[in-house]
């Protein structure tokens, strides 16, 4: 049988950065395996998944519904197409703090410092307003652009004034090492056209005789033999490669890695899985950031209309009462929302009207914690996912202080005199704590910003699953790259992360490590 040198699994935001860098060495063999379908170029993507303005649900998304907040459900969206969520989602990329990347490197893992990651962040960008600076990159494959005041509507200028008049600063580069504040929300786009990792990294790349990629294929399970991976298994076809590379995202990643017999023993047995390597940790630690709402209805001719932006600011904020330093907490507006086809129906029956506009706080680093596990042996049955918001003492309360912020910035008139009112929120309900929290268990959505499942840790932590470049423990020729590594809640959306992380790993890959 044929044997590949890098066999990867999902041309996600990570995966597709891999293979394009790991095959611009020609004696590379590369063969990348894509559940979803494959667009090649930007002429053959549908509209849905170029324009920047939409963000794509339906057969381009896994359409997971997960556990969020006691039994109640809600969907998880994740990309199923070559480019992943990187050609789906509201085409942001924004960077974490320095200060988390040094605090991942202070876990034991010093390749994820801050110093240490800038070069692989500055190798992916095409910062289009400050490639100039030492911490941007200006030459890379993903474009970088941000809007300019001018080019805000209406509803969003005004929430930028309120954010301001509440005390919160300016940020104009939110991917600076230290930002906090509010600014333009930094977006991968080339005009309206969302820049993918698919088409930034893998279009130019396809033309190698070294690079296949392969869309329309689901992976069941990774062969493992005498502790080593030696390919997978896809529907029947067994596909041999010396190093198997899994890019399937969180939360799929770890549940390939269980249903191949690698994770905790016991439950693999309880759903009829063959453990072949013990590993507590795969499926825990699952952290995402919970998002609560305050709906809006737009005023008439005030914008976010069906073909505008819906999203143009994104504030990280550092300080305000129930807050701890160590915290932060993001407040953005969604403008013209179409709730009916698109995140949100349930909500439209609720406030009696299709298109919304909607204020969105969360916490960015919560203390809660989930997990992923198999419902059963099948390969074709979705993974049970249930991220447990809320179970963590206070996370609720900072919550709480949360919304009732974004309240007070909301109500500021330089706001509301781009809007006709709230649904569904007033004072009366705002101020009291147990209608609050009722509203909180019950409106929390996923900010989609998933991580975990596949941790990574030093030597000495049970419940790593990866070292520091990786790899998993215990099984030669496998590693994990995407946001499923990463060890601790990070305060920004994953989307640049795991760009970086391909970029970053890369390197390894192609030195040897």
């Amino acid at each position: 049988m044929t044997s590949v040198d890098h066999l990867i699994v999902g041309a996600g935001t990570a995966g597709a950065i891999l293979a394009a860098r790991l095959s611009e060495d020609p004696a590379r063999r590369v063969l990348v395996l894509e559940a979803g379908p494959d667009y090649p170029d930007e002429t053959a993507l549908p509209e849905p998944l170029r324009d920047s303005y939409k963000t794509p649900f339906g057969s381009h998304d896994w359409n997971l519904q997960v556990t969020i907040c006691g039994e109640r459900e809600g969907l998880l969206p994740r990309g199923k197409v070559v480019g992943g969520s990187s050609q789906t989602n509201g085409a942001g990329v924004v960077r974490a703090p320095a200060a988390d990347f040094d605090a991942w490197a202070g876990l034991g893992l010093p390749a994820w410092s801050w110093e240490r990651v800038l070069p692989s962040y500055c190798r992916l960008e095409a910062d289009q307003q400050f490639g100039d600076r030492g911490y941007h990159g200006a030459a890379g494959p993903i474009p970088i652009t941000r809007w300019s005041r001018d080019e805000l509507l209406p509803p969003m200028a005004g929430f930028l004034d309120a954010t301001l008049a509440a005390g919160h600063p300016f940020c104009e580069d939110l991917n600076s090492p230290k930002a906090m504040g509010i600014g333009p929300y930094p977006q991968n786009r080339r005009g309206r056209v969302r820049m993918s990792t698919n088409l930034a990294y893998l279009s130019p790349a396809r033309a190698r005789p070294n690079l296949t990629v392969r869309g329309g294929v689901t992976v069941d399970r990774v062969v493992i033999r005498a502790g080593r991976a030696v390919g997978v298994e896809a529907r029947g076809e067994v596909i041999a490669a010396h190093e198997v590379i899994l890019c399937a995202g969180a939360p799929f990643s770890a549940a390939l890695l269980l249903r191949s017999g690698i994770g905790p023993a016991e439950d693999l047995r309880r759903v009829g899985v063959l453990p072949l390597v013990d590993l507590p940790g795969v499926g825990t630690g699952l952290v995402d950031q919970p998002g609560a709402v305050i709906p809006v209805m737009p005023a008439a001719g005030a914008g976010g209309a069906a073909d505008s932006p819906t999203l143009q600011l994104v504030a990280r904020l550092a300080a305000f009462p129930g807050h701890t330093p160590d915290h932060a907490f993001y407040l953005c507006l969604f403008a013209g929302v179409d709730l009916v086809n698109g995140p949100s129906p349930a909500l439209a029956a609720m406030i009696g009207a299709p298109v919304a506009n909607l204020v969105m706080v969360g916490d960015m680093r919560i203390a809660s914690r989930g997990r992923v596990v198999l419902r059963g042996p099948n390969p074709t049955e979705p993974p049970s996912v249930d991220l447990r918001f809320y179970t963590a003492e206070g996370d609720l309360d900072r919550m709480r202080a949360a919304y009732r912020h974004a309240w007070e910035i909301a109500n500021h008139a330089a706001f509301t005199a781009t809007v006709m009112g709230f649904a569904l929120v007033d004072d009366d309900l705002v101020a009291d704590d147990d209608r609050l929290d009722a509203l909180l268990r019950m409106g929390t959505q996923s900010r989609t910003s998933l991580l975990g499942g596949c941790r990574m840790g030093p030597a000495g932590d049970p419940l790593a699953v990866v070292d520091e470049h990786c790899r998993v423990r215990d099984v030669e020729g496998l590693r994990v790259v995407d946001a499923s590594i990463v060890p601790l809640a990070l305060r920004t959306v994953p989307a640049l992360t795991c760009m970086m992380l391909g970029e970053h790993v890369a390197a390894w890959v192609a030195a040897g490590v």
